[in-house]
Formats: structure tokens, sequence, C-alpha cells
């Protein structure tokens, strides 16, 4: 009897080591897992933000169907916000506005439009682009994923 059980000595030793092995596969597993859901609710809501962008320029373009939305080369922008424009100054005071919000944080945007760190949508190398053609605008937003490659949505909507 006293014999047996010196063979088993270093049995049960093993047998941790294998469960502690399997273990650890198991918890790497779920922490790769939890590392893809973060990565994967961060560009969810990078969209939900860029097309609450584009929604909100094709809202701008409606109330304002009369003016030319083509981004304006060189053109200064009123503060549309607290004087009187005419329709093609609030076109461009729009597009200046909105580019301004799919950027970083600037304070040019900050001091020209009043706008806080709160404003802006912080979408990574946000930009943003408007085309139209026979009364459809087309507007799409465009940012950086964190691997480096570019993720846009564009949304299109017939102005009357």
């Amino acid at each position: 009897m006293i014999r047996l059980m010196r063979r088993q000595l270093g049995v049960t030793l093993i047998e941790l080591l294998i469960t502690m092995v399997i273990v650890s596969i198991g918890v790497l597993g779920l922490a790769g897992v939890q590392i893809l859901s973060l990565k994967q609710a961060r560009e969810a809501g990078q969209k939900m933000v860029a097309l609450q962008a584009a929604n909100d320029l094709l809202d701008r373009i409606r109330v304002n169907p009369n003016a030319d939305y083509s981004w304006p080369a060189g053109s200064a922008a009123a503060n549309c916000a607290s004087t009187a424009c005419t329709p093609a100054q609030m076109a461009v005071f729009d597009l200046t506005l909105w580019d301004c919000r799919l950027s970083q944080p600037s304070d040019a945007c900050k001091t020209a439009f009043g706008l806080n760190d709160t404003d802006f949508d912080r979408l990574p190398s946000g930009e943003g682009l408007v085309s139209a053609a026979s009364g459809t605008y087309t507007v799409t937003v465009r940012w950086d994923l964190t691997d480096s490659t570019k993720q846009d949505i564009t949304v299109a909507a017939r102005v009357n």
C-alpha cells in the first residue's frame, strides 16, 4: 500500500496544470470576443453619428430648397445663427458649420460658430461630401476606422 502511494505522487499536480491550461485558453477566447464586441459597438456608434450628420444636412437643405448646396469655393460664412442671411449665405453657413462639426474640435470653428466641445460629431478624420443632380442631393460622410481603413455612409434625398 505504501508503495502504491509513492507512485502516484505528482499525478494531481499534472492534472491541475492541464486544467489551468484549458481554463486559460477559455479565458483568452472570452477576452477576444469581448474585444471584438467593443470594436463593433464603437463602429456602430460611429455609423449612427455619421447617419445623423448626413440627415442633419439634408434637413437643412429641405428648409432652404432654393439655395445651391454645392461646396463653396473659398466663401466666408456669415454667422446666420445671429444675423439674417440670404438663402445663398445660409447654404454657405450650413455647409461650413456641418464641415466644422464633422472635423475635430478646432478653435476656429468654436469662435466662428460659438460651438463647444460637445457640439462636434467626433468622427476620426471625418469629412463630408455633397452632390446634387436633378433635385436629388447625395450626402456622404466618411471617416477612419481603427484599422486605418475608410468607412462611409451615403444618404440621398429628393428635395423639391
